[in-house]
């Protein structure tokens, strides 16, 4: 009976362990995306995404589109000038699947300078579906939406 207690005790904690490590990495993956998009990183910045593209829709009220996740593509019809400041808030992750699927769950606040249009209260409520590609969380699909009295982007 003991032993058997001590086998139930150690499942428990090591599946604790795991669900709490794909947890902590996919908020890891929220922190980068915003932060390679802010640095202009483009290269690490589609290195978050998953390889076959995602599924958006921005808070400027858009359709769903298909984003490719190329440098070209995140990057085609930005101006230079271009500013972003972001910030991922209280960020909440639920493990849909361990290691294969998640959700996660945040608010992102800052502003931006999008093509001359500049606004300084962007607050948005963002879900993003992140699943694992080679060993790697990747995001596969958002919706943001504008928060009240929070701008969203620019079309």
């Amino acid at each position: 009976m003991k032993k058997m207690i001590m086998l139930f005790s150690a499942l428990f904690i090591t599946t604790s362990l795991l669900l709490a490590t794909d947890k902590s990495e996919v908020v890891d993956v929220v922190n980068k995306h915003w932060k390679y998009q802010n640095t202009k990183d483009w290269g690490k910045y589609v290195g978050t995404m998953h390889s076959e593209g995602t599924m958006n829709g921005d808070s400027n009220g858009s359709f769903w589109y298909k984003g490719e996740s190329t440098v070209a593509a995140v990057t085609e019809g930005q101006s230079p000038d271009n500013e972003f400041n972001f910030t991922p808030r209280y960020i909440e992750v639920d493990i849909l699947e361990k290691g294969k699927v998640a959700v996660a769950y945040y608010y992102l606040v800052g502003s931006y300078t999008i093509n001359g249009v500049q606004k300084n209260d962007y607050r948005t409520r963002v879900s993003q579906i992140f699943v694992k590609e080679k060993g790697n969380w990747k995001v596969k699909a958002g919706d943001y939406t504008p928060l009240h009295s929070g701008s969203g982007i620019p079309n």
